[in-house]
């Protein structure tokens, strides 16, 4: 491990009155223990765990139980389009970097509006975000079925 969690340094801020934890790397080598960590880790906390092939790398994202973002960061195509595939089902977001794009990236911890943010079991899919998705959850959505006529005179402004 590589950082101290009961240490916490601040600037401009109380330690004991908000919620710092300062950097720490986890390195866990027992990957056939059940789950490393049972809460989601927010950064800036990582966990390097080992892997022998994409197999063994998306049994260990599904063991995970969803996260809000993962990256993958490769400019092997084949790789990275198996890792997508596999890991999408459990991820909010995906960000994917190669050597020409990870120069202008702003990280996968910098969401749009208009994405989905959050994943399976965890935050919500981007409302907390606004935009369109936040507007979403405060409109009422009703199906109206019936006759072109009806529906006509249902729907037309007033006339």
């Amino acid at each position: 491990m590589y950082g101290d969690p009961e240490k916490v340094d601040v600037v401009g801020a109380d330690a004991e009155r908000g919620a710092f934890l300062s950097p720490v790397l986890v390195r866990v080598d027992d990957v056939a223990r059940p789950q490393p960590h049972e809460v989601e880790a927010f950064g800036p906390v990582s966990t390097l765990m080992p892997y022998r092939g994409v197999g063994d790398l998306l049994d260990l994202v599904a063991r995970g139980e969803g996260s809000l973002a993962g990256s993958v960061v490769s400019y092997d195509r084949g790789f990275v389009r198996e890792v997508v595939l596999g890991a999408a089902a459990h991820h909010g977001r995906i960000l994917v970097l190669d050597r020409d794009s990870a120069g202008e990236s702003t990280g996968h911890g910098t969401p749009l509006p208009q994405l989905v943010h959050g994943g399976p079991g965890r935050a919500g899919g981007g409302e907390e975000e606004g935009g369109l998705r936040a507007v979403y959850a405060h409109l009422q959505r009703t199906a109206v079925q019936g006759s072109p006529a009806v529906l006509e005179a249902i729907t037309a402004d007033g006339k």
